[in-house]
């Protein structure tokens, strides 16, 4: 991908995510067996435009399977900037009065890259999810990635938390980033227009960082029923 911003989602995966959209930072959720999800958001700078279309399904033993694929248009040019595969699984699954823990394994492929433009940087994300008395749910991530053109591995990290502010309206806030910049930080809203509909409006920013590092992120998710064999 070109934007750090957008590496730093892939990298701390879809970190998509519900959590899940609008967050970066993961959480302890799956699917639910024999079922699919759709998420797909916009993220807007002042300078690039760049879609996700991200399918998910759960096909049992309790893992989601996940895949994501982003394009590009900037500079009066569209392209395709990057895509995501990856597994995740609940190991524990998070109480009211307990914790949550997960685990996510994935590949990045960067195709605008000069070399290695596969499906060839992998990571790791160590999960936990916490729910506290007032409704909040707290997630952490702690993670690791690694480039192969650069040759370089980087420990990535991510603290979200949501929280109902009205009937199906939630407030999100997050911080996340890696071991080599200074870390996003994103603020928004997320609303259940219906039954398994879901959509977002949220900020990120970066202090510091520069025009790409800012921008406006608008998205859906859509969970459908159980339904494959």
């Amino acid at each position: 991908m070109k934007r750090a911003a957008a590496v730093l989602v892939v990298a701390a995966a879809p970190l998509f995510t519900h959590a899940g959209r609008p967050l970066t930072t993961e959480d302890v959720a799956v699917v639910e067996d024999k079922a699919c999800q759709f998420e797909s958001w916009i993220d807007r700078t002042r300078d690039a435009t760049q879609g996700w279309v991200v399918p998910a399904c759960n096909f049992g033993a309790g893992i989601e399977w996940q895949a994501g694929f982003a394009r590009t248009h900037e500079d009066s040019r569209s392209m395709f900037s990057s895509a995501y595969v990856q597994a995740k699984k609940v190991l524990r699954e998070p109480e009211p009065a307990g914790w949550g823990l997960g685990v996510v394994l994935g590949l990045v492929r960067s195709p605008l890259r000069s070399s290695h433009r596969g499906y060839e940087d992998p990571y790791a994300i160590a999960v936990i999810t916490v729910p506290t008395p007032a409704g909040t749910l707290i997630h952490g991530n702690a993670g690791w990635s690694h480039d192969r053109e650069r040759r370089a591995s980087t420990t990535t990290w991510g603290l979200a938390a949501e929280h109902p502010i009205a009937e199906r309206w939630f407030a999100v806030g997050e911080a996340f980033g890696d071991d080599r910049t200074n870390p996003f930080y994103r603020a928004g809203v997320r609303v259940t227009a219906t039954k398994g509909l879901d959509f977002d409006l949220t900020v990120v920013t970066r202090p510091g960082g520069s025009r790409a590092d800012r921008y406006l992120s608008a998205g859906l998710t859509w969970q459908g029923p159980p339904f494959l064999p």
